[in-house]
């Protein structure tokens, strides 16, 4: 699974089927597929989902590679289909006749459920499982093993699930372990409910206070919580925290996530919150973000003075054609001519005249910060205008 894992991450589908295919035991097998056909949707692969179903005997088995078929085909959009396979994975769990096994095997398709967007479903299943294996505790320790991997998976897919029937999951998770006596865990779960509900009550402000506090994965974690516009502010900020801490790879991973729910979805920030934290990146020296930004801004005045901030950037870091280039591109005809007056002039931008540069790596070069890069921003209106917005900081 770690090989299909990778070769996905790649954008190696070839490799990744090849992976799959090369992975002996059936049920392990066939999930290795169904992650391939997400991610590379082809009748090839489907048909060797099939092949792999009909090899599968067992009873458990076989309710769990159903579910698996059913989740792949909701993925694919053949919903009629999907829910087909559900049922029939459900019909098989109900003929088991142990309850611990029946109770694993109907967790393992709450968990497919669960991939498939089908939370309440998944949460109902869940309860169903865990009142089988509560059931059978007292006739054997297995069923006690089983009931903490089904509290695990009950709590992995509530990590997973971007609404309030999160805390549903979390707090069936917590009483779990509450019951078996894993009060850590349960401790840890209870923190857990009380942010998200934090979350799901004052919204943004408490992630940006998780990113201000050095709580990154928190607040990744988080964000799923956040209305649209809010998680596409927050994973901006999340970007600029990257690279601000020698993260690049990451920074612009995040980045580009936040571009496709503002592109794709149709979920834009306010200009000004844009534009302030494009200037941000400014600052450390990131140039190709707010390069970015200035697109999506739809204020012809304030992207024009952001692409004017960004030209200069690059022509302080020695780069005056593409800065040229940037420049021609300002569409505020009175800001596009006094960024251009000032490439010509090269009296007050470039490496030559020794303006300190903020940012410190060969690859970064930003505004300078003295007096002289103060009369070059209010030249292209960056300080005090009302435009710069809430999302700039001082």
């Amino acid at each position: 699974m770690e090989r299909v894992e990778s070769y996905l991450s790649r954008g190696d589908y070839k490799r990744a089927l090849k992976a799959a295919d090369d992975i002996s035991e059936p049920l392990q097998r066939l999930v290795a597929l169904a992650g391939v056909v997400v991610a590379f949707p082809r009748d090839e692969v489907l048909s060797r989902m099939f092949e792999t179903l009909n090899s599968i005997r067992g009873g458990p088995e076989k309710a769990v590679a159903y579910s698996v078929i059913g989740r792949a085909l909701y993925s694919l959009d053949h919903d009629r289909e999907a829910e087909g396979y559900f049922e029939r994975a459900l019909e098989t769990a109900q003929s088991l006749g142990s309850p611990r096994v029946k109770g694993e095997v109907l967790a393992a398709i709450a968990r497919n459920l669960v991939l498939s967007d089908r939370y309440s479903d998944a949460f109902e299943l869940f309860n169903c499982s865990i009142e089988l294996l509560q059931t059978s505790r007292g006739l054997s320790s297995y069923a006690m093993e089983a009931l903490i991997k089904v509290a695990r998976l009950v709590e992995r897919s509530a990590d997973e699930i971007p609404n309030e029937l999160a805390l549903e999951l979390y707090r069936l998770a917590r009483d779990i372990y509450s019951s078996i006596f894993l009060n850590l865990q349960a401790k840890h779960l209870e923190n857990k409910i009380n942010l998200v509900e934090n979350v799901l009550k004052r919204g943004k402000p408490i992630v940006e206070g998780l990113i201000g506090t050095g709580g990154v994965g928190l607040a990744i974690e988080m964000a799923r919580f956040l209305p649209l516009q809010e998680r596409a502010v927050v994973m901006l900020d999340l970007s600029y925290w990257f690279h601000l801490h020698e993260q690049p790879n990451l920074g612009r991973r995040v980045f580009d996530d936040a571009l496709e729910i503002i592109l794709v979805g149709k979920f834009k920030p306010r200009d000004g919150e844009i534009a302030g934290i494009a200037r941000r990146f400014l600052r450390i020296g990131v140039l190709e973000e707010p390069l970015t930004l200035a697109g999506i801004i739809e204020d012809g005045h304030l992207a024009s003075k952001l692409l004017g901030d960004v030209a200069l950037a690059y022509a302080c870091r020695g780069e005056t054609g593409r800065a040229r280039s940037i420049a021609e591109g300002i569409m505020d005809e009175s800001v596009k001519n006094r960024v251009l007056e000032m490439l010509e002039g090269e009296s007050h931008v470039g490496h030559e005249q020794g303006l300190p540069l903020t940012g410190g790596g060969e690859e970064r070069g930003a505004v300078p910060e003295d007096g002289g890069a103060r009369e070059v921003q209010r030249e292209v209106g960056q300080e005090g205008g009302a435009e710069t917005g809430e999302g700039d900081d001082s």
